[in-house]
């Protein structure tokens, strides 16, 4: 009785490399369209070196998982409320960006400046 799928060696190589091709493209793919931020970030400063003219774009972090000099990026944070969010995020984990006015030092004017830069992952 002769199988369904009798590959010869050569064509098993060929459906291998077919099968690879089209993970390696779909998962570009998923990476691309999922990479972009939101459009309503409004545009920052970015400097590279100190005398460099910049260029602006856009970046977006997530308070759980940004080290302090990330943090310190945002408008209104400095190195000390930068180690508060640290500080409170070893013990709470932030659920959603209004989270952060429990941070002492972090009031609502504070969050509002820094909302569109703010993108809270997955508890």
């Amino acid at each position: 009785m002769k199988r369904f799928f009798d590959f010869t060696p050569r064509q098993l190589i060929f459906v291998a490399v077919l099968c690879g091709s089209v993970l390696i493209m779909g998962s570009y793919r998923f990476v691309r369209t999922h990479a972009w931020p939101r459009g309503d970030a409004p545009q920052l400063p970015v400097f590279v070196l100190p005398e460099s003219s910049g260029f602006k774009g856009t970046f977006m972090l997530d308070p759980n998982l940004a080290p302090a000099d990330s943090l310190e990026l945002l408008p209104g944070i400095g190195p000390a409320l930068a180690d508060s969010i640290i500080r409170y995020r070893v013990l709470n984990r932030f659920r959603s960006t209004e989270d952060l006015v429990l941070v002492p030092g972090i009031g609502e004017r504070t969050l509002e400046k820094m909302r569109p830069y703010l993108k809270v992952g997955r508890p």
